[in-house]
């Protein structure tokens, strides 16, 4: 996103939903669904080699499967193997049989790694194919050897035992190799709610990091949309609650916005970023004694974006613009530092910057230049390394 005028083009991240059918009913499965497409999601990640029967009965049971799916608007991907490809009567050059059943991604389990990858990529029915993130050795074999790109995305693994999930830099690293190849790539967030599951008998979460294995699942999501490089968020274990799917919904209905272009207004409002944007979204726990007009500019402001790299703060450039002739009278509190994720608005004793919010980085002399708002909530603060300069960020009420 440029500093000033119209935004790039912003990706909002897809939202995906797990099922496991050997352990679910079609009437618990099409409940789930009704409930999480009402919520913005659209896709299915589902295990097709863990489903017993004949090729007839795995067929019929993922065609009515695939039918339900996109009564609701969703797309599935199936998770599958070479031994389900010959149980089928499948190969690399002939998935007319998924077309059959309707199944829109097939994720290989494992890819070929060779030519037989490109085959099944650049396939006639509009399948997509999916190769795991972490064989980017795969990936690149078969971008090399023409597979089409358009047709071909990636996803990362899940971790049921405890312990065993990736670290964030290493599937940041991936992330942002795909990105540079113009290859999408899915991670796994874990729903929090008691008994869920995956495909086997383990209740501890399904995330694809380690650390994301027993934190809310909105904050998991606004930790993704901070890190960015992420084209589809999926739940790895069933069933999320509503509540989570709730929350979630909030968070992206606040991080992603279009800001529309003010025209004859004040020459600084024609300079606010408009369009399409995306904003890493806060939490924040309000101090006692916070003002009707701090509380506007914290919440009610369409845009907050960050100044140069951050180092003891996080800057909103655009408030002090447009609340900079207000009068921000100073509010004295009895502390000698803010400290790493206070939320604080410059005041009427440094005129220049007034209105300005800034989220502390460091501990900071309190000055009586600033009114602190607020603080981050301890679990956000995983989101504060990861905004820099230029993103755009907001504040959830």
């Amino acid at each position: 996103m440029g500093l000033l005028g119209e935004t790039k083009p912003v990706k909002k991240p897809i939202l995906g939903v797990s099922l496991y059918p050997e352990q679910e009913s079609m009437e618990e499965i099409e409940n789930y669904l009704t409930m999480a497409s009402r919520y913005g999601f659209t896709k299915i990640f589902t295990s097709m080699f863990s489903v017993p029967g004949t090729k007839k009965e795995v067929f019929d049971y993922f065609k009515n499967f695939c039918d339900l799916a996109h009564k609701h608007g969703m797309k599935v991907s199936g998770d599958c193997n070479t031994a389900f490809f010959k149980k089928m009567g499948a190969s690399e050059s002939d998935i007319s049989i998924f077309k059959e059943m309707g199944i829109d991604i097939i994720r290989m389990d494992l890819p070929y790694f060779d030519q037989r990858d490109v085959t099944l990529i650049n396939n006639p029915y509009n399948i997509t194919i999916e190769l795991s993130s972490c064989m980017i050795q795969a990936v690149r074999m078969a971008l090399e050897n023409g597979a089409n790109p358009k047709n071909f995305s990636t996803c990362h693994n899940f971790y049921p035992e405890r312990y065993t999930a990736s670290d964030l830099e290493s599937i940041r690293s991936i992330n942002k190799e795909l990105a540079n190849l113009g290859i999408p790539s899915a991670v796994f967030i874990s729903s929090n709610e008691d008994n869920t599951h995956g495909p086997w008998p383990v209740h501890d979460g399904l995330p694809t990091v380690e650390d994301h294995r027993w934190i809310p699942a909105e904050l998991q999501v606004r930790h993704w949309i901070a890190v960015g490089d992420v084209d589809e968020i999926i739940f790895g274990n069933a069933f999320a609650s509503e509540e989570e799917f709730k929350a979630i919904d909030q968070v992206m209905n606040e991080a992603y916005v279009n800001i529309p272009k003010l025209v004859g207004q004040d020459y600084l409002a024609e300079l606010l970023p408009h369009g399409d944007v995306e904003r890493v979204p806060f939490k924040v726990i309000l101090d006692d004694g916070v003002t009707d007009l701090e509380k506007e500019i914290l919440f009610d402001n369409v845009y907050h974006q960050c100044g140069e790299t951050p180092y003891y703060m996080i800057r909103s450039r655009w408030t002090r613009m447009f609340y900079g002739k207000k009068s921000i009278p100073e509010r004295k509190i009895d502390e000698e530092y803010y400290h790493r994720g206070d939320v604080v608005i410059v005041n009427d004793n440094l005129a220049h910057y007034r209105g300005e919010v800034q989220i502390v980085l460091k501990d900071m002399m309190v000055d009586g230049q600033r009114n602190r708002i607020g603080h981050i909530p301890e679990a956000d603060h995983i989101l504060l390394n990861e905004v820099k300069s230029g993103r755009g960020i907001c504040f959830l009420k």
